[in-house]
């Protein structure tokens, strides 16, 4: 049998011990709350990571920079929120926001298939329009898509989302490659009938190849909303969201949106 002050000290201990735990189960608990209060205070900055492509002049560049890198940190930076980007091919950004390595990924368009895999806010960042682009020198006998004959072979980039319609179009023979080069290449080679691609990019690199007057736009193919797509494996990813379109807001309304879009006009002008 324990003597009387052992047991004493055997109860004190397991006193102090139940106490301690208390207490730090109440400390953790505040550090919580506080976590999750900061995040809706406007006086704390948060960091979210995004994947930027490397092959979309003029929205978004190998270097990290665009129209849609300036939209972006201007419309966080309205909220409080700072932008770490991590340029990557766009197939790339897609498989590592999906994984929940980043917490997002532009310039995504908000179609059936991403709208199931992604979260979005209610703001596009812009929009945009994607044709089908051919040699001059073999043009395409189309009034529309739907006219576009069969067997038709059709370069496409691994990864993008060229509209939900494109699904429709089983007359044609769909032909991947990873960026817009390679794309314009085989369509200067004849390698493709045709090309889908964006018209501001297609402007952009038809420029920089020299090639303007080789390869031109054909019929449309869809003008659709490009967003920022966060993961569903961050917690954060609808706060992301809602917080860009905050930010987007305020851009327009003190006509810096403007201004922002107003380079890409210079641009296609050119």
């Amino acid at each position: 049998m324990l003597q009387p002050h052992f047991s004493r000290l055997i109860t004190h201990l397991c006193s102090s011990l139940l106490v301690t735990l208390a207490l730090f189960s109440l400390n953790a608990t505040g550090q919580e709350l506080k976590s999750i209060a900061s995040a809706d205070s406007p006086s704390t900055r948060l960091k979210v990571k995004l994947a930027a492509e490397d092959n979309w002049a003029p929205f978004a560049d190998p270097y990290g920079k665009g129209l849609s890198h300036r939209l972006v940190k201007q419309a966080f930076s309205r909220v409080n929120v700072d932008v770490d980007s991590l340029v990557v091919s766009y197939a790339r950004g897609l498989v590592m926001t999906k994984q929940g390595i980043v917490d997002g990924v532009f310039n995504l368009h908000k179609e059936r298939k991403t709208q199931e895999e992604f979260v979005f806010g209610q703001i596009p960042l812009f929009t945009t329009s994607a044709s089908f682009y051919q040699n001059n020198a073999h043009p395409l006998q189309a009034q529309s898509k739907w006219q576009l004959p069969e067997g038709l072979v059709v370069g496409i980039i691994k990864g993008y989302e060229y509209g939900d319609e494109l699904a429709q179009l089983t007359q044609l023979r769909l032909v991947e490659v990873d960026n817009h080069n390679q794309l314009i290449n085989l369509l200067l080679l004849n390698r493709i009938d045709a090309a889908i691609m964006y018209d501001e990019v297609a402007n952009q690199y038809l420029a920089q190849m020299g090639v303007s007057k080789v390869i031109g736009r054909s019929v449309h193919n869809h003008t659709g909303d490009l967003y920022v797509a966060f993961s569903k494996l961050q917690p954060n990813a609808q706060l992301f969201a809602d917080k860009l379109d905050q930010g987007l807001k305020a851009l327009k309304q003190d006509g810096s949106y403007q201004t922002i879009m107003n380079s890409l006009l210079a641009i296609a002008s050119k």
